[in-house]
């Protein structure tokens, strides 16, 4: 027996007014079909101009897509002027779910990658079933934090901060600057430091 999809029961392809602040009524619609679990998405090309981390998504259920309204992000750490934002790109894959199961009002709870080379390369050199803290951009720009050797710069394991030219290794040995160019105390946008700046150079 095939579930109905969310289309079948007057999920319609419209965004619902940004007046998403307000929780939902108890019953706003009594006897509307619940949406509960998670549901794939993938995030659309539409910019949030609040800055509040919340997605334009096309959820896929089983007869097609649908588009939700603006998709609010689950937080860990959240408050006044502070807390944790991250934003996938477009095309990016999430999960989202419905509040209090209502399909228009949409949450977007994780997101998951479809094929092993859409993981970061950061994240590849580590051994496995060894833990590994790897956080990196569409750049390459990262951070990883292992206990476990990440060779070249953590033979031991360590902290490691940069992108693909230029790094800081942070280990019990102590602390190592690799790059083209190291400037200490020298010009934020990177020109000639001041005389009283150091200019490394190879």
């Amino acid at each position: 027996m095939s579930r109905k999809t969310m289309a079948q029961y007057g999920f319609v392809d419209s965004v619902r007014p940004d007046d998403d602040d307000e929780p939902p009524a108890s019953d706003p619609i009594s006897g509307a079909k619940r949406y509960y679990g998670k549901y794939r998405g993938t995030v659309l090309p539409v910019p949030d101009t609040d800055r509040r981390g919340r997605l334009m998504v096309e959820v896929v259920d089983r007869d097609g897509p649908n588009i939700t309204g603006w998709a609010r992000p689950c937080l860990p750490w959240a408050g006044m002027q502070l807390g944790s934002l991250i934003v996938p790109p477009p095309g990016a894959k999430v999960w989202v779910e419905f509040e209090q199961g209502l399909p228009d009002y949409p949450i977007w709870v994780g997101c998951w990658w479809g094929s092993p080379a859409e993981t970061p390369t950061v994240a590849k050199t580590s051994a496995p079933l060894m833990p590994i803290f790897a956080l990196q951009t569409l750049l390459q720009h990262g951070l990883v934090v292992t206990d476990t050797p990440y060779l070249p710069y953590l033979p031991t394991g360590g902290v490691l901060i940069g992108n693909t030219t230029a790094c800081i290794a942070i280990d019990m040995t102590g602390v190592r600057i690799f790059g083209p160019t190291v400037q200490v105390n020298g010009d934020p946008a990177g020109a000639v430091p001041a005389a009283a700046a150091l200019l490394v150079t190879k």
